[in-house]
């Protein structure tokens, strides 16, 4: 037989002979309870076999570690669940391939008992391939934070422009194309999944460039220069009058306007080339 250097134990702590492989059903060691990890010399788990007359083969360089809930007690797929839930809400064309998680440091003796409440990852991790979370546990007594890490291979659906985009370029379908970026590529305020509808160019953008949010602002209902009619209440009457607009703004907004005998006044928006004169 062969002695491994890590073994995984749920909540037998009391491991035989047969633990390890074998036929034959003999004590061979006792974890401690409170301990959810447990390293001993390999001669104490040797040496029983050793006197049982069985030929071992020691490859675990003198030292062997028990762990417990190496499956996480049967909580792994509920917290890799939520970790999926996680990402999906902030990307919801993303195309998983793996995840992985794992306690970075040893789980209660307990942990069996402990439900899972929630976890919590920080924004920064959304674009790591390998990062940490904090998993919050209902205990029998109280509420536990337990840290964790993870490894993630996934793909997100996103956009580059077929060409050059200038300032002040309105985005149409026509400008861009659909790539996959691999997670831990992707630049800040990326976007994914679709592109906004009236999206305008902030400024320069070349050819092959991601689109991303900070490279565009939305489009305004109504743009600097742009002749409306002007409605004016003159006591019970409402006089209309020509104005043309001196900043960008969308309906409802309070604009200045010029009027077309040159007064510089202050308009509601109501539609788009329809605005009421403000006293």
């Amino acid at each position: 037989m062969t002695l491994l250097p890590h073994y995984c134990v749920d909540e037998n702590l009391e491991l035989d002979a047969k633990f390890f492989g074998v036929n034959q059903n003999f004590k061979i060691i006792t974890l401690p309870k409170s301990r959810a990890s447990y390293s001993v010399p390999s001669l104490h788990v040797k040496n029983p076999f050793v006197e049982k007359n069985y030929k071992v083969i020691d490859s675990s360089n003198g030292i062997i570690t028990f762990e417990r809930f190496c499956n996480l007690a049967g909580k792994k797929d509920k917290i890799i669940e939520a970790i999926l839930d996680k990402f999906a809400n902030e990307y919801p064309c993303i195309n998983i391939h793996s995840l992985n998680i794992k306690p970075t440091t040893p789980l209660p003796f307990d942990f069996k008992s402990y439900k899972l409440l929630t976890i919590s990852l920080k924004n920064n991790n959304f674009r790591k391939r390998k990062g940490s979370f904090r998993a919050i546990f209902k205990t029998p007594t109280s509420e536990k934070n337990i840290y964790f890490k993870f490894t993630i291979d996934a793909n997100i659906k996103a956009f580059k422009a077929k060409h050059k985009l200038f300032n002040d370029k309105i985005l149409s379908r026509n400008d861009y194309e659909k790539i996959t970026i691999k997670i831990d590529k992707l630049p800040s305020k990326i976007i994914t999944c679709k592109v906004p509808n009236n999206l305008m160019t902030k400024n320069y953008i070349s050819a092959n460039s991601i689109l991303t949010m900070n490279k565009f602002e939305y489009k305004k209902d109504i743009l600097r220069g742009t002749d409306i009619r002007a409605y004016i209440r003159d006591g019970m009457l409402v006089i209309a009058t020509h104005a043309t607009v001196l900043e960008d703004g969308n309906i409802g907004d309070i604009l200045k306007v010029k009027t077309d005998n040159g007064k510089l006044l202050r308009a509601k928006l109501i539609s788009k080339y329809k605005a009421i004169i403000l006293e």
